[in-house]
């Protein structure tokens, strides 16, 4: 599994974001409203911010040796979640940069500031959980260094060439 790059987090960012803005500006113009996406997601976020980040520090531990609860296949499975929370966690972000890009351009009234509001607390929230993805799956990368055993030789061939027939 390849490492998540820079350019691939902000692309996933940036077109959450521009399409969520545009979405929402056309239904303000149309409708004359905005639907306010949830703030449950600023807890979630945070909450699967966490687990992943003790799971983090336990793939971190089994990586210098050290007595952990982390077993190699819950390493990987950590890789993925890290993975997948700094994708999910971008688009998510730019979600909420759209819905708070169109509550700051929209004229002012109470709901615009309640939505306001709402979208700068949920879009530190998913950055968090996006960072946190990103540093986890730092954590978890594997380069030739970490390898028990550098031979290219499976468990069934004969590396020398001394065998019988």
């Amino acid at each position: 599994m390849r490492r998540t790059r820079w350019t691939t987090v902000l692309a996933c960012l940036t077109c959450s974001a521009a399409v969520t803005w545009v979405t929402l500006d056309l239904i303000l113009r149309h409708r004359g409203w905005v639907p306010l996406l949830t703030a449950w997601t600023a807890l979630v976020a945070l909450g699967v911010s966490v687990v992943v980040l003790i799971a983090g520090l336990g793939v971190r531990r089994l990586r210098a040796h050290e007595r952990t609860w982390m077993t190699p296949l819950g390493a990987a499975v950590t890789a993925a979640a890290a993975q997948a929370s700094a994708l999910v966690g971008a688009g998510t972000a730019g979600a909420y940069a759209g819905e708070l890009g169109v509550a700051l351009v929209a004229p002012r009234s109470p709901a615009m500031s309640e939505l306001a509001w709402s979208a700068t607390g949920c879009l530190a929230a998913c950055l968090v959980w996006c960072g946190v993805g990103l540093l986890v799956e730092h954590w978890c990368a594997i380069d030739m260094s970490d390898d028990d055993d550098d031979s290219p030789s499976g468990a069934g061939s004969v590396p020398d060439g001394s065998a019988r027939a």
